[in-house]
């Protein structure tokens, strides 16, 4: 059963991250806000959704690892050869644990 509470908190931290990602993705790569700026912000957002709506049973370090990592490449994939997608994998991959342990440790949201 999902933690409503959960869900918000993931969701938000997805939503905090994917505006993060937007403004470094514009003044740290020089990409455009539309489409690469606008895809990290709605693409985290559903990755932190994603986080808080699962029910698997595991580790959640792991957990938030293994989200990122399905969301990473999916995200890495599409901007091949366009910048570098094992840097964009890495760090989706990252963000995945990082929405994980906030929210599992900081906002004592558990599975």
């Amino acid at each position: 059963m999902v933690k409503s509470s959960r869900l918000i908190t993931t969701t938000l931290l997805g939503l905090v991250f994917g505006i993060i990602c937007m403004f470094l993705s514009r003044y740290a790569f020089e990409a455009a806000f539309w489409p690469l700026g606008a895809s990290f912000l709605i693409h985290h957002t559903v990755m932190g959704f994603a986080i808080g709506a699962s029910a698997l049973k595991m580790n959640w370090a792991a957990h938030g690892v293994l989200w990122g990592a399905l969301f990473g490449v999916f995200l890495a994939i599409g901007i091949v050869g366009t910048y570098n997608p094992w840097g964009i994998f890495v760090a989706i991959v990252i963000w995945g644990f990082l929405i994980e342990l906030l929210t599992t440790k900081a906002y004592k949201r558990p599975q």
